[in-house]
């Protein structure tokens, strides 16, 4: 039996769920709409995840700073797990399909990230679509990057031990970033870590057969809601920047791939290893059996969660020289 074929939900994952159900209740959410606005879709996210980024660990400083980027004003949040000094810099993209999601969303896993690396994480607000398409969300990760990698020591940062992740689009974006630094030439990138990606406009898999109908929280109608929100034309979906599996792999640094077991996304990190294998990228991969997408964020009653920002972290702590 390859790793693929076990189908059965994790107890506590499907605790979660029930948990999930609980809270839509609590807060009058009623159904998902089939065809949410954006800003509709938001207030939900939001809603939806406030139980689970309550009763946070202790941090020894949390910042919220401005840096300039291309199409305005970029906030981030810097999360520091000892007192502020020149520390290594996790750089992470949060997920929500570049439609939802915030820095207050997915804040307690960012928060685990930071205690668990020793690094300082740099937390990106960047903007969303369908107000600004892509490559803007992009465009605004990649000056994030250089502003960090330009400036971070103000800010008590060491841009020689720079490392980026992301969940989700998150990830898409994370390594869509990263393939553009690289083009450049002057990638300032050490490790890069991607939980549970979306990487090509293709939503003809296994993954989306199997696990497609919602049933697990993601939909293949949800993946297809997002993708036509985030590009403008059909030419984007040809963009390696904007969907990974078609690009050029070679030359990225050490990335880690960790795909959901019941996530209609799944296939897509399957893919990715192999094309980074093929292309020599050092890659570490782990698919976490029974889980949904989405799961680092489920860290109040997972175990996995705990378990993938652990393997995460030390990956990351190797990739940096951390020991």
């Amino acid at each position: 039996m390859s790793e693929t074929d076990n189908y059965s939900i994790d107890p506590q994952m499907a605790k979660a769920i029930e948990r999930m159900v609980e809270i839509a209740e609590e807060e009058n959410l009623g159904p998902i709409p089939p065809d949410p606005s954006p800003p509709e879709a938001r207030a939900r996210m939001e809603a939806e995840r406030a139980w689970w980024n309550r009763e946070l660990p202790e941090m020894a400083e949390v910042r919220e700073e401005t840096i300039a980027g291309p199409h305005g004003p970029i906030r981030v949040r810097l999360l520091y797990p000892d007192v502020p000094r020149l520390a290594p810099v996790l750089v992470y993209f949060h997920g929500g399909g570049w439609v939802v999601g915030s820095l207050e969303t997915h804040h307690r896993a960012m928060r685990y990230l930071a205690l668990r690396s020793g690094c300082a994480v740099a937390a990106v607000d960047y903007r969303l679509a369908p107000e600004h398409k892509f490559p803007v969300p992009l465009e605004d990760c990649v000056a994030a990057i250089d502003h960090l990698s330009a400036h971070g020591a103000a800010w008590g940062l060491d841009p020689a031990r720079l490392a980026v992740g992301g969940d989700s689009a998150g990830a898409n974006l994370a390594l869509g970033a990263a393939l553009s630094l690289r083009d450049r030439g002057d990638s300032p990138v050490k490790s890069l870590t991607l939980f549970y990606g979306c990487y090509d406009r293709d939503l003809e898999d296994e993954s989306h057969t199997l696990f497609g109908d919602g049933s697990f929280g993601l939909s293949t109608a949800s993946m297809r809601w997002y993708w036509n929100h985030y590009l403008k034309d059909a030419a984007d979906a040809d963009n390696p920047y904007a969907c990974p599996l078609r690009a050029d792999l070679g030359g990225l640094p050490p990335t880690q791939l960790y795909p959901a077991g019941l996530d209609p996304l799944r296939d897509d990190s399957i893919h990715m290893k192999a094309r980074m294998e093929a292309a020599g990228v050092p890659v570490e991969y782990k698919l976490y059996p029974g889980v949904c997408h989405a799961f680092i964020n489920l860290t109040r009653m997972v175990d996995q969660a705990h378990e993938l920002i652990d393997d995460a972290t030390s990956a990351i702590r190797r990739n940096l020289g951390l020991g």
